[in-house]
């Protein structure tokens, strides 16, 4: 079921380019969360949390610039804390994973 649910998943172009990455699946699991539930975890936050295969900052910062570009991530601006920068996944992308869990 999970593997079927993946591959369906990695169909979509604007989530395999965020799965490209050795951390891409966990990021992309992160910061669905983090839309879903509107969390106010900011950029920094969100490097923290990537536990596995994770990169050195810059890059990081560099990958997020390329989806952002891409339209596959969102940058908003915090309502609580003004200098924080937050993440949100393009609400297409929400809709497809949303599809997939459903399924």
């Amino acid at each position: 079921m999970f593997n079927k649910s993946y591959v369906k998943l990695l169909s979509n172009k604007k989530i395999s380019k965020i799965c490209s990455k050795p951390y891409g699946f966990e990021l992309l699991i992160i910061i669905y969360d983090f839309t879903k539930n509107n969390d106010e975890y900011g950029i920094e936050e969100t490097f923290e949390m990537i536990q596995y295969n994770r990169c050195k900052r810059p890059a990081f910062l560099s990958f997020i610039r390329y989806l952002e570009a891409e339209k596959i991530v969102v940058r908003k601006s915090s309502k609580i804390k003004k200098s924080r920068i937050l993440l949100r996944l393009d609400q297409d992308i929400v809709h497809k994973i949303d599809q997939v869990n459903y399924d």
